[in-house]
């Protein structure tokens, strides 16, 4: 409800059949922004005690998970801007994370790695990062939960024809 003068919430304007077309409470884009800003931001929340962001453990996560990536892969594989992902990059390359070379057949291609800190670094945050998973998925049975992976992945192929 919008808020009246005084901050208190007011009805609104639109007719309640019109409310009927669209259920803001059960729209999904709706939903899976909220559950994955809300955990996001309570994993923000433990990743800044070492003053890491959650895109750096995008990146680390990524990285531990399919070893060495070209820049183009990270960008698909953590979902961040090439520019973004760069500057990125190289902060996490000066504080010794990751390392950077080019490819030694294509000059065009930079190939990222951990360094034996990201990797030691990595290693203590997936516990974290489990347990924050374990806390979401509370009450969840080994069956839903792989439901729930399985219709993941299936709204996410599907998403990409809305890119087309």
């Amino acid at each position: 409800m919008p808020a009246g003068k005084e901050g208190r919430a007011v009805p609104s304007s639109q007719p309640d059949a019109d409310k009927g077309l669209f259920d803001l409470k059960r729209f999904l884009p709706y939903l899976l922004n909220r559950a994955g800003i809300r955990l996001a931001t309570a994993f923000s929340a433990e990743l800044s005690r070492f003053d890491l962001t959650l895109p750096m453990w995008r990146v680390m996560a990524v990285l531990w998970h399919h070893g060495e990536q070209r820049v183009t892969d990270l960008v698909i594989e953590t979902t961040i801007e090439q520019s973004t992902l760069s500057r990125l990059l190289a902060s996490m390359d000066g504080r010794g994370l990751v390392a950077r070379q080019r490819n030694q057949r294509d000059a065009r291609t930079v190939i990222v790695r951990l360094t034996p800190a990201g990797r030691d670094l990595t290693r203590q945050l997936i516990p974290l990062a489990l347990r924050n998973e374990g806390t979401a998925l509370q009450g969840f049975s080994p069956q839903e939960i792989d439901a729930l992976h399985t219709m993941l992945f299936r709204i996410f192929d599907n998403a990409a024809e809305l890119l087309d």
